[in-house]
């Protein structure tokens, strides 16, 4: 990882009041327009149903218990359209990372470009590849990293009409290999990488050349146990709504990146198809922590209109 010695802009809720802060030799910043501003950006991986990755095979499949991996794409569908519902009501435009295979399946059942179009439209791979190979034990050349890119970022543009400029690998899984890859096709930011938020503050930071990170945030809860702002372990009922209210209570500087999947929605690995009542429940909890974040006056925003200014100087 390299630094580039990017300045950033003081907040008057951060705890410090340096004109630069380093950690780990990465320099954050802040944006201009964001400034004096706490925010937060909800971001959704919109990807095949139930995805894992099997040995021997780069593109995910969906978890089965009948025995098909197959992939399906209907509850991502029906998720997809519930999470945009509900930030609708909130008067929040999200960032969607768009695996494009599932894309181009939702659009066959529904118009995509409408639906997403007050959104942020990025990408999340073709077919839920696991680039790095840390899962499945293949390894892509240079080459094939940049093919699948290739091939993500133009039918995410064919089916949005906007070309991203945001990734998010599949599994989060990311190395040296793909950031070179997504910096070369044009992509301005990544958001695959967990980092704790210090002291409750958090801020993207330059990660390979120009390119950017937006961390997925991790801190401490109540009980000094590690959470992280990926929303799944609350669909899975492994944690609690309150859980996640109250890291989003506590963070007081720079962006909180938020992150889910569309199908989590309505399907999860540990029940499979919800019923309605479970559905219902998760829509009021990301609600309520959406909510719980608007309340403690947090802005919210896409991650590319938090990083745009930057990466253009």
């Amino acid at each position: 990882m390299r630094a580039d010695g990017a300045s950033f802009f003081p907040n008057p809720r951060s705890r410090t009041h340096d004109n630069r802060r380093r950690t780990e030799g990465n320099c954050y910043f802040r944006s201009r327009r964001f400034r004096f501003m706490v925010c937060a950006s909800i971001t959704v991986d919109v990807d095949r149903d139930l995805n894992i990755a099997i040995a021997g095979k780069t593109s995910g499949v969906s978890f089965s218990r009948d025995g098909d991996p197959s992939p399906r794409f209907e509850s991502s569908r029906r998720g997809l359209e519930i999470i945009v519902s509900v930030l609708k009501d909130l008067g929040i435009r999200g960032t969607f990372f768009l695996e494009a295979e599932t894309a181009l399946a939702i659009s066959e059942r529904a118009n995509l470009r409408e639906m997403l179009r007050p959104h942020e439209v990025a990408c999340h791979g073709y077919s839920h590849e696991d680039l790095t190979g840390e899962r499945t034990g293949v390894r892509l050349s240079d080459a094939e990293i940049e093919e699948i890119v290739d091939r993500s970022l133009a039918s995410v543009k064919e089916i949005t009409g906007r070309r991203p400029v945001g990734f998010r690998a599949p599994y989060l899984h990311i190395n040296d290999s793909v950031l070179t890859a997504i910096a070369k096709k044009g992509i301005s930011y990544d958001s695959s990488v967990v980092r704790r938020a210090e002291k409750g503050e958090l801020f993207p930071y330059r990660i390979h050349g120009t390119l950017i990170e937006a961390p997925i945030a991790s801190s401490a809860d109540r009980e000094g146990k590690k959470i992280v702002s990926y929303l799944w372990p609350l669909h899975e009922r492994e944690r609690r709504v309150s859980d996640y209210e109250y890291m989003v209570s506590r963070f007081s500087a720079g962006l909180l990146v938020l992150a889910t999947h569309s199908w989590h929605v309505v399907e999860s690995y540990a029940s499979g198809k919800l019923a309605e009542e479970m559905v219902d429940e998760n829509i009021r909890w990301m609600r309520s922590i959406l909510q719980t974040a608007i309340d403690a006056g947090i802005e919210f925003c896409t991650i590319e209109e938090y990083v745009e200014e930057r990466v253009g100087h």
